[in-house]
């Protein structure tokens, strides 16, 4: 009797060991795609401030570089915010992801080049090429990405 309980009790064990091991996995993802929706809600606001500093509607001019050069930083950091296994889950990440990374680098890396630029046009003080780099910006990385990549919200 003695002996079935130790071995009932090591069986308990070795699955609770396995449970453990195959949750790790769904934790990692769950992690990954929490993190990546932090660095895409920062880039969103980075976004909205300097939006609102390019209208003249809150902000100051002075601080559209800050926000700039936080965009440009953001970009290289959303590169590798989309890892293998983060692909199912609660994300609005699109599969052709994963299905098509060549397409998807390409449109990750003209935003890294345009947000680059805007840091490089911002750093200038040029303020209405500063805004006019913003649009493109908007509409040549973000609108691009999102339209490809992204679940539109239910």
């Amino acid at each position: 009797m003695k002996k079935t309980a130790i071995r009932g009790l090591k069986t308990a064990i070795l699955s609770l060991a396995l449970a453990g091991l195959i949750a790790l996995p769904a934790l990692a993802q769950e992690g990954a795609i929490k993190y990546r929706q932090s660095v895409m809600k920062a880039v969103g606001g980075h976004m909205a401030a300097m939006g609102a500093i390019l209208k003249g509607t809150g902000g100051q001019a002075r601080d559209l570089k800050v926000h700039a050069d936080a965009m440009a930083a953001l970009a290289t950091v959303a590169a590798n915010a989309f890892p293998e296994g983060s692909d199912f889950g609660m994300t609005r990440a699109k599969e052709v992801i994963w299905e098509n990374p060549v397409e998807f680098k390409k449109v990750v890396q003209v935003f890294i080049d345009e947000s680059a630029k805007l840091a490089k046009i911002t750093a200038s003080g040029k303020f209405k090429a500063a805004a006019a780099q913003f649009l493109h910006l908007g509409k040549n990385a973000c609108a691009t990405c999102h339209k490809k990549f992204r679940e539109k919200k239910k």
